[in-house]
């Protein structure tokens, strides 16, 4: 393009070397044609660099996407297992509760049982001749003592002991 210049200038020149104010007015011309031509190539250039930019910005956003949807995938198995794990415990959890209901059930008529043995009605013979003097009174060869609400020899069964389930009944 310079030469093209220079070729134009010359040429230019040559032909109105004869008067002086058309010279002046032909170097103004192409002085405005060289800077018009330096800003046309200052616009390319510039237009490129925006091009390059714009390119670099679109390829980095194509390494965050690949980056982000990587991620992305990590999280919704991360979530997954999460969710499956929070429904084995929930189903876990249903059992325990069952479990939990049933042996309270089951405590509770242990209980019922352990009071109604421990009334003292729940022995008294129907026959009042076999109650001595001192309230105690003998059936089936055991002795019971009504007022000391003892009911049962010691060798047999202590009231005051707890009660104590094997641990094979409490398998399902």
């Amino acid at each position: 393009m310079a030469s093209y210049l220079s070729k134009s200038m010359n040429g230019s020149m040559s032909q109105n070397s004869g008067s002086s104010g058309g010279n002046s007015e032909e170097l103004h011309t192409a002085v405005m044609d060289q800077r018009k031509r330096k800003r046309m190539i200052s616009n390319r250039d510039s237009a490129r660099r925006s091009r390059m930019k714009k390119q670099k910005r679109l390829d980095d956003l194509n390494v965050e996407l690949a980056h982000l949807g990587a991620e992305n995938g990590r999280l919704a198995a991360a979530v997954g297992a999460t969710a499956q794990r929070y429904l084995a415990l929930e189903a876990e959890n249903s059992i325990l509760r069952a479990q939990v209901a049933e042996l309270t059930f089951r405590l509770e008529s242990l209980n019922e049982i352990i009071n109604c043995i421990s009334s003292p009605s729940f022995f008294l013979p129907e026959d009042d001749a076999l109650i001595g003097s001192d309230g105690s009174f003998t059936m089936n060869n055991y002795e019971y003592d009504i007022i000391n609400n003892n009911r049962w020899n010691e060798s047999i069964f202590q009231a005051t002991q707890p009660l104590v389930a094997p641990a094979d009944i409490l398998m399902y």
